[in-house]
């Protein structure tokens, strides 16, 4: 193990030994580099074939991935990408391959009323609307700067018909009563898999008490995004996390807290770094079913993640 990983908080450290006992080496050498750039389609402006011939015109070197669909790893330098009309035209969105997965797992259709719940800076919101550009898409974010930048990115990616609301998030349950049929509820956390030891700013704020408050935040979102779905729809609940406590933990306590009302549904993620969700953690044992969660191992490509979906079976 390099030295530069004693940057990062010793007690973070200790506490991911505990959660990646057997690979937490590999783990943590992940956050010494910064992860290689990967990028996704805008299916409302180009296709496939389309963005294949501009990538080779405009002498972009890539390599096409084989999950998602439509995802590609960046060979050539993102400042030089950011210069060609593919990315100032919004043909493509920059986003880590993580990221990706939630929005796969809500399978956006174009019939759906969709929620995206903490929505800025937009990354979710645009993935959902290239998707199902008909479907009836509503994003929240309660942060007036990073409201300014959701719309900006939904106009880059030519996307008029999401409606963005300035709202905190724990009142969709008032203004919208069981009456979604499916929320994206990708939280804001720790951000434990963002880590990086050449960035301080990436984890100097981190400190086991912070990770308590955004459990006690997790659960008053949760619970106002399970009110505003509907009887039958699916939520998928997402973090870039590892503390099983912002994870596991959190859906544990959800399905206690409403029993027979939601299932988890199982998440099949044709992925060498994906694992089943932990059943203890420390002294508290998590319900069974969460092995039905996946969390997402980091490597050179991929964030740290957390991936759970929920069905509303009665109100």
């Amino acid at each position: 193990m390099r030295e530069g990983i004693y940057r990062l908080p010793q007690d973070f450290l200790q506490k991911l030994k505990k959660i990646y006992p057997n690979s937490y080496t590999r783990v943590a050498s992940t956050f010494l580099t910064k992860k290689e750039t990967t990028f996704r389609i805008n299916y409302l402006k180009t296709d496939l074939r389309d963005l294949r011939k501009l990538l080779l015109s405009q002498r972009v070197r890539y390599k096409e991935l084989p999950f998602p669909i439509g995802a590609f790893l960046l060979r050539t330098p993102l400042r030089q990408f950011q210069k060609t009309s593919i990315y100032k035209d919004g043909l493509v969105y920059v986003q880590n391959l993580s990221s990706m997965l939630p929005v796969l797992y809500l399978e956006p259709e174009n019939r759906d009323k969709i929620l995206d719940l903490c929505a800025a800076p937009g990354s979710k919101t645009t993935q959902i609307s290239s998707i199902a550009p008909e479907a009836e898409v509503v994003a929240i974010e309660k942060d007036r700067n990073r409201y300014y930048k959701l719309l900006a990115n939904l106009e880059i990616q030519g996307i008029k018909t999401t409606k963005v609301i300035l709202l905190d998030s724990i009142w969709v349950r008032k203004k919208f009563p069981e009456y979604f049929d499916k929320i994206l509820a990708d939280m804001p956390c720790s951000s434990e898999g963002r880590f990086l030891t050449t960035n301080p700013k990436s984890f100097k704020y981190w400190k086991q008490r912070k990770v308590k408050e955004m459990v006690h935040k997790q659960k008053k979102l949760l619970h106002s995004a399970f009110l505003a779905l509907n009887e039958g729809g699916t939520l998928v609940y997402s973090t870039c996390t590892f503390s099983p406590e912002e994870n596991e933990g959190v859906i544990d306590w959800f399905i206690n807290k409403f029993k027979e009302k939601l299932e988890i549904l199982p998440i099949n993620l044709p992925l060498k770094n994906a694992r089943e969700g932990l059943l203890q953690w420390q002294d508290k044992k998590y319900s069974p079913s969460l092995r039905l969660t996946r969390r997402i191992i980091p490597n050179g490509i991929m964030e740290g993640f957390f991936v759970a979906k929920l069905k509303k079976i009665s109100v």
